[in-house]
């Protein structure tokens, strides 16, 4: 009678221990599983995270294009970069930084093309300063762009 008390008693603890270890391998599994959909959505976020560089001041716009797709600069690296613009002649922009050549406009008129070339350690921080200024009716509007620079690969 007592051994069969005690084989009941150990099948009983023994089937709770197996419900458990399934219990934890479940949530195992879900611990794995909602850490590689945060990892995906994470992912996703960053690649869509795409940088713009806008400068807005009621229906006039200026955007900065870099041509290569990129949005940043690379050291000792000609990139060419349109400076497009909505309601101002792009004729009369006045762009300054380090490393900028003016190329012209484009035949519609409607952005400054340009080519920027920053030479190795000439930036303290690793980011191009560009300062746009343009005719806002009876006044002069400034726009500042901060573009980010990288070493070469």
């Amino acid at each position: 009678m007592l051994n069969r008390k005690f084989t009941t008693f150990n099948s009983r603890t023994n089937h709770s221990l197996n419900v458990v270890n399934n219990i934890r391998k479940q949530m195992r599994y879900y611990y794995l599983t909602i850490i590689l959909i945060l990892l995906f959505v994470s992912c996703q976020n960053s690649i869509s995270d795409k940088v713009e560089f806008i400068c807005e001041n009621g229906n006039k716009k200026i955007t900065i294009e870099i041509e290569n797709g990129m949005d940043f600069l690379t050291y000792n690296k000609p990139s060419k970069t349109n400076f497009v613009v909505t309601n101002i002649d792009p004729v009369n922009l006045r762009i300054a930084g380090p490393g900028i050549t003016i190329l012209g406009t484009n035949k519609d008129k409607t952005a400054m093309q340009t080519e920027i070339k920053v030479t190795t350690n000439y930036l303290e921080n690793d980011t191009l300063n560009i300062k746009v200024w343009y005719d806002n009716e009876d006044s002069q509007k400034v726009c500042e762009f901060k573009i980010p620079v990288n070493k070469a690969e």
